[in-house]
């Protein structure tokens, strides 16, 4: 995942502060409850995986990766 994309999880599933700081900067801070931490932290697991599914997906012989790609998917269930 690309930092946008791990930004985007945090604003939809966490509570966010903002402050512009001396320097007119902005600066985020994200809170939530344990649950909802537990709940970004496997978002961000699940998407993660989901993209190493993708990529392995790709290679020229995707047959060499399905012991692979079936214990990630496992993993996702």
């Amino acid at each position: 995942m690309t930092n946008e994309e791990i930004l985007e999880v945090a604003d939809d599933l966490l509570k966010e502060y903002s402050e512009e700081d001396e320097d007119g900067g902005i600066w985020k801070e994200y809170s939530g409850t344990d649950q909802e931490i537990i709940h970004f932290a496997q978002q961000i697991h699940r998407d993660t995986l989901y993209e190493i599914i993708h990529i392995l997906s790709n290679v020229p012989n995707p047959e060499a990766n399905r012991t692979a790609i079936n214990r990630i998917t496992m993993e996702l269930d």
